[in-house]
């Protein structure tokens, strides 16, 4: 009578299991049902009014609704759009023909801290030397006092040099000859502040170690080749697509230089104006993106770094699916579309993978905000050439990809089957 007893007890306990692995079931499937597609943020209904006022406030862009990076709406798109070939010749000639007219730019290099010269004083041997501009901005020779360097050329410096030489009655006004070569420039220190990727004060000028084991020191002069706004642009991390190369302005004590740096994009001469240390640059900002500005060039980026966030099937890695390194850099100017390429997004079998989508986690810099664009693949391939539907990677950008439907069915049917089948083993027993 107890073992009926036992059977009895038994099989309502594994009933009761049953009832609660069925039970778990349904709550995973409930789980699994709502991670199928991410939430939408409740404001992504005002994405898609046409009031450029609320265009600030919305982060999320739905599948449908273009995003342009703008504060005002399609007007980056439409300057975009407006963009043809024979435009930009047109500008090419009439920026050629005003880069002829002067430019009331210092054209001489300023020196700085840790600049190098060799001074010669004709029958004043005892007075030459060569000196290093000290971190008071003087240099020192041989039986005299220390004389200002930093912020004078060598014109202005030799003219120095000669009436200290006078002043002191060491040598008569009509007889002092002397002859200031540079050695080397040093780097300099320089701030940068407004549309670039990383505003703040850089080193530029500086050296790398092959370049100076090269330096045989045995001649004089130096190029003082990265000296210069596109080295100090470069050193900030390149322009932004919303900047206004057309009025780049460095300020150098008193003083302010406004500089056009169209020429380095569309290809006509820009000025030359060389930096020394402290002086101050100041890129305005436009309130739109150009994608113009988004592609390698000397005041630009070179490639950018994006994060990419790879599917479940058909591979179940990262590494399996090639996502190293090599495949999350892009040159900059890259769009949405071939990141997704990149991150195997596009392609498989068609009937089971056409339909994955994926999501843009990007901040704007004009409103400094981080917002998130979704894109299906399908709509993405068919609208890849507008700008608003496929837009510019830029650094730091997410990739998220998320697979068809067929596949998260797929992959739910495979959950539910490994909780059932122990389950069902369970209730034979």
């Amino acid at each position: 009578m107890s073992l009926k007893q036992d059977i009895v007890t038994a099989r309502k306990q594994a009933h009761q299991v049953k009832s609660t692995l069925r039970f778990i079931t349904c709550i995973a499937l409930l789980l699994l049902t709502a991670c199928v597609t991410p939430h939408h943020p409740e404001e992504s209904t005002i994405c898609k009014g046409n009031n450029n006022d609320n265009m600030t406030q919305c982060h999320f862009y739905d599948r449908n609704t273009p995003y342009t990076r703008s504060k005002n709406g399609d007007k980056a798109a439409n300057i975009n759009r407006g963009r043809t070939d024979s435009t930009m010749g047109n500008t090419w000639l009439m920026h050629a023909g005003q880069s002829q007219q002067p430019l009331h730019l210092p054209q001489n290099i300023r020196l700085s801290v840790g600049d190098k010269l060799k001074i010669r004083v004709l029958n004043g041997e005892e007075f030459s030397g060569d000196v290093e501009v000290n971190n008071d901005g003087y240099i020192y020779l041989p039986y005299l006092a220390p004389i200002h360097a930093k912020g004078l050329d060598i014109a202005q410096l030799t003219s120095s040099l000669q009436q200290h030489l006078v002043d002191e009655e060491f040598m008569l006004k009509n007889s002092v000859r002397l002859s200031i070569t540079p050695l080397s420039w040093a780097p300099v220190e320089v701030t940068v502040s407004g549309g670039v990727f990383e505003p703040g004060q850089h080193l530029i000028n500086k050296k790398s170690d092959l370049d100076i084991i090269d330096d045989d020191g045995n001649h004089s002069g130096d190029q003082a080749a990265k000296r210069t706004i596109a080295s100090a642009l470069r050193a900030s991390g390149g322009v932004r697509p919303d900047a206004n190369i057309s009025a780049v302005t460095v300020f150098r004590g008193q003083h302010s230089f406004t500089l056009d740096l169209s020429g380095v994009i569309h290809g006509y001469p820009v000025p030359k104006f060389t930096l020394m240390s402290g002086d101050h640059i100041h890129v305005p900002q436009h309130d739109y993106f150009d994608d113009v500005l988004a592609r390698p060039s000397q005041i630009t980026a070179p490639g950018i770094r994006v994060f990419i966030s790879n599917l479940t099937q058909p591979a179940s890695s990262n590494a399996q699916s090639a996502v190293d390194t090599d495949a999350t850099r892009f040159p900059y100017g890259t769009r949405l579309l071939s990141g997704a390429i990149a991150a195997n997004c596009v392609g498989g079998a068609q009937s089971t993978n056409a339909s994955r989508y994926l999501l843009l986690i990007t901040k704007n810099p004009l409103t400094a905000q981080v917002d998130v664009v979704e894109r299906s693949m399908d709509n993405l391939i068919r609208h890849s050439w507008e700008t608003g539907m496929n837009p510019i990677l830029m650094p730091g950008d997410g990739i998220a990809c998320y697979d068809s439907r067929v596949t998260n069915i797929r992959e739910i049917a495979r959950s539910i089957t490994e909780v059932l089948v122990p389950a069902t083993l369970l209730e034979l027993l």
